[in-house]
């Protein structure tokens, strides 16, 4: 089997199936171009792969499409968040549509982005598989003993913490004006921003803005990311273009209450599993509201976060999902054999 990758898509592919992949792994450093990739990939091919898993539309999902026309090879294809953006691309959207719907199987996180597959794209119904992005969440199992002094928290701190890009879709300034609002009513109240790559924009606007117990980590690890959350009060996640809600989950898993803004992954799994509040996104004072409303009551800051942490629990393990692609893969391959006979 040939699996198509990039190294931030790896908690997609299960590891205990790894030792049965071929992977062409895409980055600035190992593949120049995407000629160098479907050259790369079309070499694999050759050698008698019978089955590729592509975990990303662009490049890898027109890749695998590709393979498929030239070769006949049946793929699987794992989408994420890249489907908000080639939609509005034009002859992009024309070559998406055609990986799509050439693959055996669509993968999709969440039901928001199965939703925005099917009304973008105009893809089957049946053609898409909700696969829950909870491989490693036990990872976040809430340590035994964390020291909130190692970010810069006070005992009697009360924090909000946001986990995520800091782009200008990803409804950072509102959160930080909204945080101004809550600070000015809860003295003790602290806001953590946790982004995984360099936020000097967020530092700039947390500073024009004028926020005194507002901290940026920027380049934080995905290994340091359990002390961030174990460290906070309430998570809050304002991002209304995320259809994968990774972040949410792993906060839930830590059995923390989530204020989530709607239009995503994020408010599909406050709803479903009663861990928290939904607000508009872009809404000020509504996020404001609702961050005041969980500082004031510890009560309500555990019983969201208990509910959430057990809805959480239930989410399929990596077994779980490490059986569902094997089931997938053969069946892939059996539609293949068929065509062909």
């Amino acid at each position: 089997m040939l699996a198509l990758r990039t190294p931030a898509l790896e908690d997609l592919v299960c590891p205990s199936l790894e030792s049965q992949f071929l992977v062409v792994e895409g980055s600035k450093d190992k593949v120049k171009s995407f000629s160098a990739l479907l050259s790369r990939a079309s070499e694999l091919a050759v050698t008698g792969e019978s089955l590729v898993h592509a975990l990303g539309l662009w490049p890898f999902g027109i890749c695998a499409s590709l393979l498929k026309s030239l070769s006949f090879i049946p793929y699987l294809l794992s989408v994420g968040n890249e489907v908000n953006w080639y939609p509005k691309l034009g002859a992009a959207k024309g070559l998406s549509e055609t990986a799509l719907r050439g693959a055996y199987r669509v993968l999709a996180p969440s039901e928001a982005l199965s939703r925005e597959l099917r009304k973008e794209f105009r893809i089957e119904e049946k053609l898409v598989e909700v696969v829950p992005c909870s491989m490693g969440l036990e990872r976040f199992a809430p340590p035994l003993d964390v020291s909130r002094r190692q970010l810069g928290i006070e005992q009697d701190d009360l924090v909000f913490l946001y986990v995520g890009d800091v782009w200008y879709t990803s409804g950072l300034e509102q959160l930080l004006l909204a945080f101004k609002l809550v600070s000015k009513e809860v003295g003790n109240a602290k806001l953590l921003i946790a982004t995984p790559g360099v936020a000097r924009e967020a530092e700039l606007a947390v500073r024009k803005i004028g926020l005194e117990r507002a901290a940026v980590a920027e380049c934080v690890s995905p290994s340091e990311l359990p002390q961030y959350y174990a460290a906070c009060d309430v998570f809050v996640y304002v991002n209304p273009s995320d259809l994968v809600g990774r972040r949410v989950l792993e906060a839930m898993t830590f059995g923390k209450p989530v204020v989530a803004v709607s239009g995503g992954a994020a408010e599909e799994y406050v709803r479903k599993s009663g861990g928290g509040v939904v607000v508009e996104p872009f809404n000020v004072r509504g996020l404001a509201n609702a961050m005041l409303k969980l500082a004031r009551s510890e009560e309500a800051r555990g019983v969201l976060g208990a509910r959430g942490r057990e809805w959480a629990s239930r989410l399929p393990s990596g077994r779980q999902v490490a059986r569902l692609l094997v089931r997938l893969y053969e069946g892939a391959l059996v539609d293949s054999f068929r065509w062909a006979l």
